[in-house]
């Protein structure tokens, strides 16, 4: 439900900073479902969509003090300074969810001693799970197929974090497993291992794939035969299949690792990279 405020009757008030983005959208449709009384704040474009939409904004510096729970869904790198506004404005025992932990692991979330700080990330509905319908099987991202989570306490107390917890799986439901990791676990699955690298990786599978069909193969063979490769070898990679490769195929690979990635690139989980790169992210004209 959502609520005006002051209609906290005895239910949990949460508040969605950044509620008209895609983020915040998806968040507002999941919790206005829930036992909640949720609060959207936004301005300008975001603003126009959630009036757009039927939906009221509330000042942030209204809302933000009655809160119980308040979730950022803005852009990762707006966290440092919203934060260094929001947590000020936060009663004392409130809960900040982030969804993404990048910000936290350079240590740029302000925090205060008497709040919780949790870090939540959905998974995505993975590649070889089982779905129970045609439409879970085209969801890519979640909310209908089923998903894990990773979840993570930054700062405060056990009893909120459950409280968190229990959002989060509301708010990506379908959801089997929440797997609870440490901020800097969080760090090295996101932005490190899914962007970095695996982000990278499936870029250079898609200029694979131009650069096939730039040199004749039509649109259709190409995708194909390329989708059935990187499936069936992601299968066996991730020991989903009990197929093999090939030794022609090894040598190709082998030759393909030599030749495209450079010798050091698993110095970009060494802490200080780490710190390196996602500053870079986040603050990319510094």
């Amino acid at each position: 439900m959502k609520a005006e405020l002051g209609e906290s009757r005895g239910k949990l008030t949460v508040t969605i900073i950044g509620a008209g983005g895609t983020a915040g959208s998806y968040i507002t449709d999941r919790l206005l479902k829930g036992d909640y009384n949720v609060l959207l704040c936004e301005k300008d474009e975001g603003l126009i969509r959630l009036q757009k939409k039927g939906f009221k904004a509330v000042e942030m510096e209204k809302a933000v003090p009655i809160s119980d729970v308040v979730i950022m869904t803005v852009p990762d790198d707006k966290i440092s300074d919203l934060s260094r506004i929001i947590v000020p404005l936060m009663k004392r025992n409130a809960t900040m969810i982030l969804l993404d932990a990048a910000a936290a692991y350079i240590g740029d979330v302000y925090l205060r001693d008497d709040c919780s700080f949790v870090i939540a990330h959905p998974c995505h509905p993975q590649l070889f799970q089982e779905q129970e319908s045609a439409e879970a099987y085209r969801d890519f991202f979640g909310g209908v197929a089923k998903q894990d989570i990773v979840i993570a306490l930054l700062h405060g107390r056990e009893e909120n974090f459950k409280i968190a917890e229990r959002i989060c799986r509301e708010i990506f439901a379908p959801v089997v497993n929440c797997y609870r990791l440490t901020v800097d676990e969080m760090a090295i699955l996101e932005p490190i291992a899914s962007e970095v690298i695996i982000g990278a990786a499936s870029y250079l599978m898609r200029e694979a794939f131009n650069e096939v069909v730039k040199h004749g193969v039509s649109e259709e063979a190409a995708r194909a035969f390329l989708l059935g490769h990187i499936r069936i070898l992601l299968a066996v990679l991730f020991e989903e299949s009990s197929h093999k490769i090939s030794k022609a195929a090894e040598n190709a690979i082998r030759y393909g690792c030599d030749r495209i990635l450079k010798p050091d690139w698993r110095k970009v989980f060494d802490t200080k990279e780490m710190e390196e790169i996602i500053r870079k992210i986040l603050k990319p004209t510094e």
